[in-house]
């Protein structure tokens, strides 16, 4: 460990590195999850006030500047938290079996959502579509399809409950056809250059069961799908971290040039190009290291979040 990295540590945890920190959970990965979540706060206020016309904005000139804020988190942040979601389902199911797993993945994910959809989605679908118009915009379409839309409008943030449960479903159908563990052990056998070329398959599942431009299916999967199988084994976290400032240099660069690129464009709707998808690898690579590098401890502030 680098000296700037035991600075840091110490700084920001007040605590004594040695086996405590050998022995310790992955609290890095519960530190970009809460991480996350502020920037998803900070994400939607950027999109209330953005001038790029963004989703959930209002129909003003906006803020210009806050555009910059919303090109720069929004394509990474949620692929952020599929892949650890993948990351923890490999450590959760050596401790469960499957069918354990499952259940409590119910309960955590399912009815939370079922509850939420049922008591506040009729009631935010219902001020959403009145405060937009939105019986005037849909008035020549038959009842039961502006019933469904309605429906929908009702999911509002459950949808990732919603969007994760599903995708633990084909995951497990995926564990049942790899039975022998051979593509646990492909994954560990990934070297740098394997860990940049996922973002061919990555561009190309981008642009495959794109709904609603925020059900991102088969992107949201193989993201999924890596931090099972690849993500979770010591030795790439060990390489995303030896490598993390390099990764967090070229996210940099790359994303200063989506954001050039895509000035003036809905941020929410230009995240499976070529350039945003490039910029979304690279900065889940840095995030990820940079995390494990350092801010892998724990403190009452990031405890209590």
């Amino acid at each position: 460990m680098s000296q700037i990295e035991t600075y840091v540590k110490k700084k920001l945890y007040g605590w004594e590195l040695g086996e405590r920190e050998e022995n310790m959970r992955k609290q890095y990965l519960d530190n970009i999850r809460w991480f996350v979540i502020i920037l998803v706060v900070v994400n939607h206020t950027v999109s209330t006030f953005s001038s790029c016309k963004a989703m959930m904005s209002y129909n003003t000139d906006g803020i210009a500047a806050l555009d910059a804020i919303g090109y720069f988190i929004y394509p990474w942040f949620m692929p952020c938290l599929f892949l650890i979601a993948g990351m923890s389902a490999k450590y959760a199911l050596e401790k469960r079996t499957e069918r354990e797993f499952l259940k409590e993945r119910r309960n955590k994910l399912l009815i939370p959502f079922l509850t939420y959809w049922v008591i506040l989605g009729s009631i935010t679908a219902e001020f959403s579509f009145r405060i937009n118009h939105s019986y005037e915009t849909f008035k020549k379409l038959p009842d039961f399809v502006v019933r469904l839309i309605w429906l929908v409008n009702g999911i509002g943030p459950a949808w990732f409950l919603l969007q994760l449960f599903l995708i633990l479903l084909v995951f497990l159908l995926v564990l049942k056809f790899d039975k022998n563990k051979k593509l646990l052990k492909l994954g560990e056998k990934c070297n740098l250059f394997v860990l940049l070329l996922f973002y061919v398959p990555l561009l190309l599942a981008a642009q495959v069961l794109y709904v609603a431009y925020t059900y991102r299916n088969c992107f949201y999967l193989l993201l999924f799908l890596l931090g099972y199988f690849v993500f979770s084994h010591e030795t790439i976290q060990e390489m995303v971290k030896k490598y993390a400032l390099i990764f967090l240099a070229a996210a940099l660069i790359v994303g200063a040039l989506q954001t050039y690129f895509c000035w003036g464009e809905a941020y929410q709707l230009v995240v499976n190009r070529p350039l945003v998808v490039l910029y979304t690898w690279l900065m889940t690579l840095a995030v990820l290291g940079c995390f494990n590098r350092f801010f892998s401890g724990t403190g009452k502030i990031s405890s209590y979040l």
